[in-house]
């Protein structure tokens, strides 16, 4: 079918292209009558503006990009569904980029949107490295902003959507800590990460104010895939008094820790009891499902959807940081310690 035009819609309607682009642009000084005539026009004529010319008349692309470290993570794609729902229903599209952990990519992601006439960027992943703080206060410099999910830049205020990650993994271990655990191993990211550094101090307190000692022995922390699992149990297992529980601050790396203690022979619950942290789909289909410290990942995404777009459209122009409630999900993976 042919595409309708602007010229066709403004001869029906009796009046010049301009009346017409300005009845799109929900220009004030159009009145309701010649408003409404075009508007009928261009519904029987199926007529759409062009959103390119639009975005340049605008210097608005209306795209946002999307920028994850792991797509292959399944913590992500419920991420990318809140971000997705809540440009779609604010006519915005968003390019995706997934840059692997690998700061070259990454740089060449940030090279292509900036070139793109991006309205502003949604970055999770940030690593904290020189370069990379560079590239993003180059984009913020130049008025595009940026919401990050789960950390942002150490040491630069910046919008971002995440969670205590103290207050999580200290809500975790307290639950093994009330099963009767009272020595718990713990599997973590990187120490030198925040995040990461937070969620060690949780789980700490936890001990701390229960009354047990902590035992760096007890304590694993190498990057988030399954590979850490097999250190873990090999450490852990190693030892004169071996853990009843292990909590490991990924729902993955707990899954694999579940197949590792499975494979020597143990069982879970019943010898070890295993937490994980995420909640990711996979999380109820292993056997046992898998006990979790929840995040609200899928809200994650509309929540810093909603800030950037806020923003873009001035609605915002105050930096935020949203800090959004985990929940403890309890399933089969976990036990009372039996006497």
């Amino acid at each position: 079918m042919k595409r309708s035009t602007i010229s066709e819609v403004a001869k029906l309607a009796g009046v010049s292209r301009a009346t017409v682009s300005k009845v799109f642009n929900n220009d004030e000084k159009i009145s309701k009558k010649t408003r409404d005539k075009v508007l009928e026009i261009a519904k029987k004529l199926n007529y759409q503006p062009s959103a390119i010319a639009r975005s340049l008349r605008n210097k608005k692309s209306k795209a946002i990009g999307l920028m994850l470290p792991n797509i292959t993570n399944p913590f992500f794609p419920q991420v990318v569904r809140g971000v997705e729902e809540v440009a779609l229903e604010n006519n915005y599209v968003v390019i995706f980029c997934s840059f692997e952990e690998q700061f070259q990519k990454e740089s060449q992601y940030f090279q292509l949107l900036d070139n793109r006439w991006i309205d502003g960027i949604i970055f999770s992943g940030v690593t904290g490295d020189k370069e990379e703080k560079e590239y993003i206060q180059n984009i913020q410099k130049r008025g595009i902003p940026i919401v990050f999910i789960d950390r942002g830049i150490e040491g630069h205020f910046s919008n971002l959507v995440a969670i205590d990650n103290e207050e999580a993994t200290f809500k975790g271990t307290r639950y093994l800590i009330e099963l009767g655990h009272k020595r718990i191993g713990f599997v973590n990211g990187p120490g030198e990460v925040k995040l990461f550094a937070k969620r060690l101090e949780g789980y700490k307190r936890a001990l701390q104010e229960s009354g047990l000692e902590f035992d760096k022995d007890l304590v694993v922390e190498g990057k988030q895939n399954p590979g850490v699992a097999e250190q873990a149990v090999k450490q852990f297992l190693s030892q004169k008094k071996p853990p009843t529980a292990i909590f490991a601050t990924s729902d993955l790396v707990a899954i694999a820790l579940l197949r590792e203690v499975q494979n020597r022979g143990l069982g879970v619950p019943e010898d070890i009891s295993i937490m994980g942290f995420d909640n990711v789909p996979l999380a109820s289909l292993t056997s046992p499902s898998l006990t979790t410290v929840a995040q609200p990942i899928y809200k994650m995404g509309v929540e810093a959807t909603k800030l950037l777009i806020d923003h873009i459209e001035k609605k915002e122009t105050t930096k935020r940081k949203i800090i959004l409630d985990t929940e403890l999900v309890i399933r089969e993976s976990t036990a009372k310690v039996e006497n």
